[in-house]
């Protein structure tokens, strides 16, 4: 109910004009925007970060360039989508004050509370550091959980010395995988998602697609665990970071090695397989990589690497028993006999063995094309499979069920194929070479055969993961055999607590 006197009144406010406001005016609240462009690019000349995201916010900053999270309104619901992740971060390891969290809790207090006035809280000083530090951590944020904290490519490739000298020093290869890195098209997205009011949505997008990745991150967040338990995680984390060009993720149907584990995962819809393998020694590493496997060959000859042939080209006896052979580049194929070392060593002659029983990489090679000359083959000792540690070869993978793992590469074979790759796997090839061996042993060679393409090509991927899941899907913690986790915390130490 309203009830009027009906005497009227006029209205005291009427034809206000903005002059009338003036005596509330305090300048304690008073933001000049050339005064905080002023403070920003002392901030930008003061900021020594190494990151790329650094380098983009000095830029960004130094170059005058409009402001991105402060308008006539101060700070909105983007910062506060931003400090949401920042308050999260720590579960995948990496400290929150990498992005300068407690500054900028300060300063958004501040900004909320309008709580300002003296000289360290002074208005313009205090968004100035908000909008810089803000700018700063939203990038090294993104650009951490999209690709990584750390370079893969080159923290792996310096960790194993090829060469040395007073000058320089040079290092094995040995990740030979296909990572992608933030670049300037990265950095203008994003500084676009700030400017269209898009944080909270890309900082969703811009997470690690890796499967792995929320299960170490659940590891680390449950504890219990050693403080090496714990940075084991968080380098088996960062890997899970790394932006792949190729990935499992990509496909239905693919093949992974995971070197700690000594364990070959065939993965497909339909049915999966795991089996035992066995990877390079310390000296001579299996190599990560990523790639397709094209073919299967069956009975290969095995060209002996040089660091081995070297030791035993004059170990005549021992190069006979073995059906080995020397090959020479002007005169083909000669006698175990007629080995040269100085040949050996420019080249010129290399130790051949001879395809089928006892040869070294058994009875079938699975090829893919790679830049370290290895590939997944058979073995002809099977009985270091019973071994927990199977660090054995010169950088090849030996399979356990090689069979089984060409049936799982085929994409629809047939029994008749199934039946010729068994027997080639099992023919005694040097038999027609001993006059005294039973005709029933000799081979029908209307079974053998001695290559099979792979059609579609199937993926490969030889990675390294010291937590990963067992054959049972369980996650487990394994041997840091090629010491890269080392290399990892090194590297990692200024993003931990």
């Amino acid at each position: 109910m309203f009830i009027s006197c009906q005497e009227k009144q006029e209205n005291p406010n009427k034809a206000l004009t903005l002059d009338a406001f003036s005596e509330l005016r305090k300048s304690a609240f008073c933001v000049d925007a050339q005064t905080v462009k002023k403070h920003l690019r002392q901030l930008a000349r003061e900021d020594s970060g190494k990151m790329v995201a650094d380098r983009q916010t000095r830029s960004h900053y130094l170059n005058g360039r409009p402001l991105l999270w402060i308008d006539r309104m101060g700070i909105d619901q983007r910062a506060d989508s931003l400090m949401a992740y920042l308050e999260k971060v720590e579960e995948g390891g990496i400290s929150s004050e990498v992005f300068r969290r407690r500054q900028l809790t300060i300063d958004m207090n501040r900004a909320h509370n309008m709580e300002m006035g003296d000289s360290v809280a002074d208005i313009n000083r205090v968004y100035a550091r908000l909008e810089y530090n803000l700018t700063k951590a939203f990038l090294r944020y993104c650009s951490g959980q999209h690709f990584g904290y750390l370079n893969a490519e080159y923290v792996m490739n310096h960790c194993d010395v090829k060469d040395s000298d007073s000058v320089r020093v040079t290092y094995y290869q040995l990740f030979d995988i296909k990572v992608k890195h933030p670049d300037e098209n990265f950095f203008s997205k994003a500084m676009r998602k700030i400017r269209n009011d898009s944080v909270a949505r890309f900082l969703k997008e811009i997470q690690p697609k890796n499967t792995l990745y929320p299960a170490l991150c659940k590891r680390l967040k449950e504890g219990g665990l050693s403080e090496a338990q714990r940075l084991t995680t968080i380098c088996n984390i960062e890997r899970s970071r790394w932006y792949l060009e190729d990935a499992p993720e990509q496909h239905k149907k693919y093949v992974l090695v995971n070197v700690p584990s000594y364990r070959l995962f065939a993965v497909c819809p339909d049915s999966s397989i795991s089996m035992r393998v066995g990877c390079g020694t310390r000296k001579s590493k299996t190599p990560l990589l990523t790639s397709r496997i094209q073919r299967m060959d069956l009975n290969p000859k095995w060209f002996v690497p040089q660091s081995i042939a070297k030791g035993i080209v004059y170990s005549h006896g021992y190069l006979k028993r073995n059906n080995m052979y020397i090959y020479d580049k002007k005169e083909g194929k000669l006698d175990a006999t007629r080995g040269s070392y100085s040949r050996i060593m420019e080249g010129k002659q290399y130790i051949v063995q001879e395809g089928g029983p006892g040869n070294s990489l058994g009875r079938i090679i699975f090829r893919f094309p790679n830049n370290h000359a290895v590939y997944l083959h058979d073995t002809s000792t099977p009985w270091f499979f019973q071994r927990s540690f199977r660090a054995v070869s010169h950088g090849c993978v030996r399979v356990q069920e090689p069979f089984r793992l060409a049936q799982f590469l085929l994409k629809d074979p047939d029994e008749e194929l199934l039946e010729k790759i068994r027997y080639s796997m099992s023919a005694n090839l040097t038999a027609e070479q001993n006059e005294d061996v039973d005709t029933s042993l000799m081979v029908d060679k209307s079974l053998l055969i001695h290559q099979v393409k792979v059609e579609p090509e199937i993926p490969l991927f030889i990675t390294y993961y010291t937590v990963y899941p067992n054959q049972d899907g369980v996650l487990t913690e394994y041997q840091d055999v090629y010491g890269y986790d080392r290399a990892l915390k090194k590297h990692l130490k200024p993003f931990i607590n």
